[in-house]
């Protein structure tokens, strides 16, 4: 398939050259300013060859892309697919849950407290008021009542030492 695509180009290469050549030898034919013609002609000498080789170039390059395209996608898709490993999923603790559960427990309550019966807000209420609202109600709810394991209660050591 190379073979064939580089021949088309060849001819293609060719059939440019030809094309330029004839623009060169139409110049002095042109309805142009004598003092003219010379300038014409020097841009399109220089012009032509650069134009020619960048496009030439920019069509051999697509044209390898597309040849290489299963080889890259190969490279850069389906072997790193496979070498990488699977993602272990995280496990969540304890706390991440029980945080989760008071979360949705002062979110609860911040909605009951300033929303309406209907579920619209109050008025001058807005989500931001509800979400913080929500956190001032998860701090409360955060706040440990009673002992932590191995405490003891301040009442208990004060009847202690009496």
């Amino acid at each position: 398939m190379a073979s064939r695509l580089d021949r088309v180009i060849d001819r293609l290469e060719r059939l440019t050259t030809e094309v330029n050549e004839l623009k060169q030898s139409l110049i002095p034919v042109l309805p142009l300013p004598p003092k003219t013609r010379p300038i014409v002609k020097r841009t399109a000498e220089g012009l032509d060859p650069i134009l020619t080789e960048l496009y030439f170039d920019t069509v051999r390059s697509g044209i390898q892309a597309l040849e290489d395209a299963p080889m890259n996608f190969r490279d850069n898709v389906v072997e790193p697919a496979r070498a990488a490993p699977a993602k272990i999923k995280k496990t969540r603790t304890k706390a991440q849950k029980r945080n989760d559960n008071l979360q949705s427990r002062a979110f609860k309550t911040a909605n009951d407290a300033l929303r309406k019966n209907n579920g619209g807000m109050r008025k001058g209420v807005d989500q931001k008021m509800i979400a913080m609202r929500a956190q001032k109600e998860l701090r409360k709810l955060k706040k440990k009542v009673g002992t932590k394991k191995g405490q003891i209660r301040k009442t208990a050591r004060r009847a202690f030492k009496r």
